[in-house]
């Protein structure tokens, strides 16, 4: 099992019980991670109330705290309980936290690839949900799922392929005008196809 197994099962379990766990930190040994420390998404406090109402944070310093450690010779990770103790009532609603609406990295991938079918945000995030009844996602971290995909494929391309990539996929007839000094695009005709006839 990694780490991020162990992470994603501790978090599950801490949502079945209504409660959120985050990673406070871990520790590396080389690249693999070998220690990490969980909290209540509640623990710590801020310094002063002019950044707990500017932040709209609620950190009441809550005392829950596991650390997971990579058992070497067992090849095993271990669960120590620090504190299992809550200092506030459980969640009523966990659809109003965005932590715990975060998608996964399955369900990251899930998105793209029925968005690549055309598929309706409402129907994808539906199909995500079939395949995970605990998962309590809504419409808008599709939207933003989607949004966070198409920038990912932009990076390292620049407008005017972005332009001329989206040209292309559509089906519009289009003509570039470059200068022939330099090669750059000065000018781009297009057209979409039902708006011109041979």
């Amino acid at each position: 099992m990694f780490h991020d197994e162990l992470v994603a099962w501790m978090k599950s379990r801490a949502v079945n019980n209504s409660y959120i766990v985050v990673t406070a930190r871990s520790k590396k040994k080389g690249d693999v991670v070998k220690k990490v420390w969980l909290v209540c998404n509640r623990s710590g406090e801020h310094k002063t109330v002019a950044t707990r109402r500017r932040s709209g944070s609620k950190k009441i310093g809550c005392p829950f705290k596991m650390v997971g450690v990579y058992n070497e010779k067992r090849l095993v990770w271990q669960l120590e309980v620090r504190n299992d103790e809550h200092n506030h009532e459980a969640a009523q609603h966990l659809e109003g936290h965005p932590f715990v609406r975060r998608l996964s990295q399955d369900e990251h991938k899930m998105v793209g690839q029925l968005t690549e079918q055309h598929m309706d945000p409402r129907n994808i995030l539906s199909t995500i949900k079939k395949q995970n009844p605990d998962n309590v996602s809504v419409i808008r971290d599709i939207y933003n799922a989607q949004q966070k995909i198409k920038n990912e494929k932009k990076v390292g391309t620049t407008m005017m392929q972005v332009l001329e990539n989206l040209l292309h996929s559509k089906g519009y007839v289009y003509y570039t005008r470059e200068d022939p000094a330099t090669n750059v695009v000065e000018e781009v005709f297009f057209c979409h196809p039902k708006s011109y006839t041979y």
